[in-house]
């Protein structure tokens, strides 16, 4: 059967790169202040307010559907490295990791003042909402933590602006070289990028270029020393058809 090539696509590859060395002893959202600031009315039914946010709201179309593109803004906690194998040539990370927006369908300083400027909304009210498409390229295995609730949570601004946050466990690839081993240093990355959405449509960046990934110098491995990390930004073009994948790194502007 021929192959049915497609045109290419551009899509926004976030990698933050973390350098391992091997001693074996014996990782544009703003919170804007809002106009007209009003002291948060406790008479508010504050439950009919989201009701009527989410009406006619539909979550498949991202925000400003049509118009330009939509920045997402990352940001990693690293809680705990848990096990490099040299065997499967991975990793396994427990992370935070929180996603940045501003979807003005949900903005509701028009009606009342939150407590804090914001109202913090269970996991399942994400999905209700749009939110990103975002996978990590080299998973192997990943899951979410459950207990005692899933661990996710929406942080919904008055204007609009989101914050995502979630906690998962993810098993990475990691190519090592071991020709030097046991004196080896590894390079292991976390690739984070959309899915589906090309760069017309959604832009990831890092929040706060290298201070976005957290936590990396304050977890211990009995085997290894975390030397350094960074972070970077790579445009990626993808051709996809019939039982046909192909990757080409290509130089941001």
């Amino acid at each position: 059967m021929p192959l049915v090539m497609l045109e290419p696509t551009l899509i926004y590859l976030v990698v933050f790169t973390i350098g391992l060395v091997l001693e074996r002893s014996g990782v544009t959202w703003s919170q804007t202040t809002m106009v007209n600031r009003r002291n948060y009315d406790s008479s508010v039914n504050v439950t009919a307010v989201i009701e009527q946010l989410l009406t006619g709201y539909d979550n498949r179309l991202r925000p400003n559907f049509g118009g330009p593109h939509l920045p997402v803004d990352m940001e990693v906690e690293i809680a705990s490295f848990d096990t490099i194998s040299e065997v499967n040539m991975d990793y396994t990370l427990t992370l935070y990791l929180t996603q940045y927006w501003v979807d003005t369908r949900l903005r509701y300083d028009y009606f009342f003042e939150a407590p804090g400027d914001f109202m913090t909304l269970p996991g399942d009210f994400a999905e209700r909402i749009w939110v990103p498409d975002t996978f990590f390229a080299n998973d192997k295995n990943s899951f979410l933590h459950e207990v005692t609730e899933e661990n996710k949570r929406v942080r919904l601004y008055g204007n609009g602006s989101i914050e995502y946050g979630m906690r998962f466990t993810t098993t990475l690839a990691c190519m090592m070289d071991l020709h030097n081993y046991p004196l080896d240093t590894q390079n292991c990355t976390v690739e984070i990028e959309s899915y589906g959405y090309t760069m017309s449509d959604v832009e990831i960046f890092w929040k706060k270029e290298r201070d976005s990934v957290k936590g990396v110098y304050n977890v211990q491995l009995p085997q290894f020393d975390i030397m350094n990390f960074d972070t970077q930004v790579t445009v990626e073009s993808l051709s996809t058809g019939l039982n046909y994948f192909f990757s080409q790194n290509l130089s941001p502007n």
